[in-house]
């Protein structure tokens, strides 16, 4: 599975794809963004979805040039697997991590809803892993999606930090929030490998 790393000033594709799955996401230009898209996945897609077209030379060399820069902003922990920006494919699956402090948040994680119960969340957190041990990262979850983040070396953390139980509290008791999003729980989790 082949991750690319979004360049800021390329995620329109990204936020419509977010905009269009998960509505209350709000993306920011510090969070690193990853996609998967479809032309990498073809035994996921259905009859009426189409593969399109492969990078050529050119956008793989301008994308290990964004992939440097990501690097050296501090924004990738390591070496990501691919990065390009080829805006006419669609984008079947996504996940952003979030710099808070000396910490590292996975938030974000979509797949799209045709794809769902197939295995592609398990692979994208697979692809996901190596990023993982580069800084304590740490998610949040509903409640029925522990077992999920457990499969993926995730557990429930023995000191969490203070500054991400601030921010849980302030996820359960968003005021701005729909009634159904202020009745979530959010569990917080911390990658332990």
């Amino acid at each position: 599975m082949t991750l690319h790393w979004l360049d800021t000033d390329k995620r329109r594709p990204a936020f419509t794809f977010y905009k269009t799955f998960m509505p209350h996401a709000r993306i920011t230009k510090k969070e690193a963004l990853c996609v998967i898209y479809a032309d990498h996945q073809p035994e996921l897609l259905t009859q009426n979805q189409t593969i399109k077209r492969q990078p050529d030379k050119k956008h793989v060399e301008a994308g290990e040039q964004r992939e440097s820069a990501l690097l050296e902003n501090g924004q990738l922990g390591n070496k990501p697997l691919a990065i390009e920006q080829p805006e006419d494919r669609e984008i079947i699956a996504a996940a952003r991590i979030r710099p808070i402090g000396h910490y590292r948040l996975l938030t974000g994680l979509l797949v799209h809803p045709k794809l769902r119960r197939q295995g592609l969340g398990h692979r994208l957190m697979q692809a996901l892993t190596p990023t993982f041990g580069q800084a304590p990262t740490f998610l949040f979850c509903d409640a029925r999606l522990i077992p999920f983040y457990q499969r993926h070396g995730f557990a429930l953390p023995n000191t969490p930090p203070g500054e991400l139980l601030q921010l849980q509290r302030r996820y359960q008791g968003n005021a701005g929030a729909s009634a159904k999003e202020q009745d979530k729980n959010f569990t917080l989790m911390q990658y332990l490998g």
